[in-house]
This record gives C-alpha cells, structure tokens and sequence, in this order.
C-alpha cells in the first residue's frame, strides 16, 4: 500500500481522535467555568449577605401624620449599616403593622443603599363611649386611638346595652361605609338598643331608623333618594323594599 493510500485508510481515525481531544478540551472548559462561576456566586453572596460593602445608609418614612417617623424606624427594627441584601422587607413591615394607627405599611429598597418605608395610617371612622372616654376606630372597627372627649365631625356610637356593643357597632360601621361621605359627615351619632335598632341623627336633628347592619348599600341608596327630595325629619330605610319618611 502507498503512502497516499495509507494516509486516506487513516484519516476517520484521526478524526475521530481529533474529535474526542476537542470534547476533553470542552469537558475540562466546562469544569472550569462552573467552578469559576460557583466561586464568584459565593463572593457575592458573601460581600452582599455578610459584609457592609453594600449596607443600608439612610431609611425614608412616608405617610405619616398622626405618629411619628421616629415610631414608625423604632417597630421596623432596620439596622443602619446592615446589608441591604439580607434586610427581610416583610418581615419589617409586619413589625410597622403592629402600630395600632397603621393599617398598612410597604418596604422596599431603593438601591444601592437606601430603605423606603412607606405607611398607610387608619382613618378615624367613628368614637365609641368606653370607660376612660371614647375608643377611635376605624371603618373595619379595629380600635387604634382613645380620646377623653368627641371629636368634631366623628359620630358616637352609643349602645344603651353595652353588652350588645360588639354587635351593634359593625352594622353602624356599615352604613357609614355603605353612605356616600358627604351624607356620613353630616351624621352626628348614631344610637341602638339592639343590632336591629340601629338609628342615625344628623347635624340637623333628624333622624334615620336604619334597622339592622344587614343590606347596607341598599338602605343607603334610598336614604339619599330620600334626601334629595327633602322636607322630612324622619326617614325610615329599615325595610329597602319601603322606604319613608315624615
């Protein structure tokens, strides 16, 4: 056999040698990328999770009006200094939560090194008589204020039985709810002697038998049906189906 012939009798062979020691090339790149990439993920993790290279410098509170910021940085419990990576946003906006003024609160990060704490106080809904005066609350009836006398342009709720006030007070909370704000800011106080005798009194005097907490959006689109043709002192929306008035 010639030397020609013999080279092309060779040649699948050295190809496929040739193939296999580009693989092994590849095999060894490979195990080296993945280590070098394993390596750099775990510096970062390290420098961003365990060091202050990339630490919180400067905390903003937004929102606030009846507490203080102050308040609001001392129940986040957000170390200066500490690393932004490992802060647990939410776990430091549970904390703001517990403020019984707040009803909501977000925490974010603003890198590189900034945390934005933006809160969501409760709106005083109604005042409730209690022993020591009068219990602020909210819409949802969650108790976050006391005071030692009315507010003006905050309706009492007054229960004659106050065994009965855990009852009462949620049907009076929805029909403030279900009212559109310029009908409930003209309500004064709102009384009951039951959860089905709930009655409201306006500004003006008059009054409304509004029954019991139960059809809400209801009673309040005949109310203001009924207010809009006027002249009454007395309405009656207990029964949505038959509204009056004298």
């Amino acid at each position: 056999m010639t030397e020609g012939a013999q080279r092309v009798s060779d040649l699948p062979a050295r190809l496929y040698a040739a193939r296999l020691r580009a693989r092994a090339r590849w095999r060894r790149l490979s195990v080296t990328l993945t280590v070098a990439a394993c390596l750099l993920a775990l510096i970062g993790y390290l420098l961003l999770w365990h060091t202050s290279l990339i630490a919180v410098r400067g905390i903003k509170v937004a929102g606030v009006k009846s507490i203080t910021a102050a308040q609001v940085l001392t129940a986040a419990q957000i170390g200066s200094g500490g690393p932004m990576a490992a802060l647990n946003t939410a776990a430091a906006a549970a904390r703001i939560e517990r403020i019984p003024q707040v009803a909501s609160a977000n925490v974010r990060k603003d890198w590189p090194g900034t945390v934005v704490i933006t809160v969501t106080e409760r709106q005083p809904a109604a005042l409730v008589p209690d022993a020591r005066g009068y219990q602020v609350v909210d819409s949802g009836g969650v108790v976050f204020g006391q005071v030692a006398k009315p507010s003006k342009g905050l309706p009492v709720i007054t229960v004659s039985a106050p065994a009965k006030a855990a009852d009462v007070v949620p049907g009076a909370l929805a029909a403030l709810r279900a009212l559109p704000s310029g009908v409930s800011k003209q309500i004064s106080a709102i009384t009951a002697s039951d959860p089905y005798a709930i009655t409201l009194r306006f500004t003006d005097g008059a009054t409304v038998n509004w029954g019991g907490g139960d059809d809400a959006v209801d009673k309040a689109r005949d109310l203001v049906a009924l207010l809009r043709i006027g002249g009454g002192r007395h309405y009656d929306v207990s029964a949505p189906d038959a509204p009056a008035m004298s």
